[in-house]
């Protein structure tokens, strides 16, 4: 699989102290645990700043920005967390429950824009911003919002677990 991600200032935030991996040759040059331990660390990030976000007063582009750099953040993850759980069952079983999740959720993930595909990642519609009602966004990223508690769960599984030496 291949995943793409955008250069924007949210997947920046998101990846905080770790943002030099988030996108491009240092992120291919990186060392898998360094891997899942920053893109576990900014989906926990992602699923803060999201939970608090304003998207009824956010510009349609300003929704779509943040919906793919969660959707890049997810992708990173389940993929970094995937490779460094051949060696790690903890980490291997919070990949697995990030994709299960995906797929649990596929329906609500789907009336904002969010497609989950066959491997458990994620793929945001193009114009997600544009077509679905910031309310509806806005209430599936709220603070009671399980989908996201659960998501955060099983990232910090992983930075707990991840040794940034390998």
């Amino acid at each position: 699989m291949n995943v793409s991600a955008t250069n924007s200032l949210s997947l920046r935030i998101y990846y905080n102290r770790f943002s030099s991996v988030a996108t491009g040759s240092t992120r291919q040059s990186a060392s898998t645990g360094t891997l899942s331990m920053a893109d576990a660390s900014a989906l926990r990030n992602a699923v803060r700043k999201l939970q608090d976000y304003d998207f009824e007063g956010a510009t349609k582009d300003q929704i779509q920005e943040k919906l793919k750099a969660f959707t890049d953040t997810m992708n990173n993850a389940i993929t970094s967390a995937t490779k460094y759980g051949k060696g790690d069952t903890s980490v291997k079983n919070a990949a697995a429950r990030l994709k299960q999740l995906n797929n649990d959720y596929a329906s609500d993930l789907q009336k904002i824009g969010i497609t989950v595909n066959k491997d458990g990642t994620v793929s945001l519609y193009e114009n997600a911003a544009k077509t679905y009602s910031s309310t509806k966004i806005a209430s599936f990223f709220d603070n009671d919002s399980k989908y996201l508690n659960d998501v955060y769960n099983a990232a910090k599984r992983i930075t707990r677990k991840v040794d940034v030496r390998i």
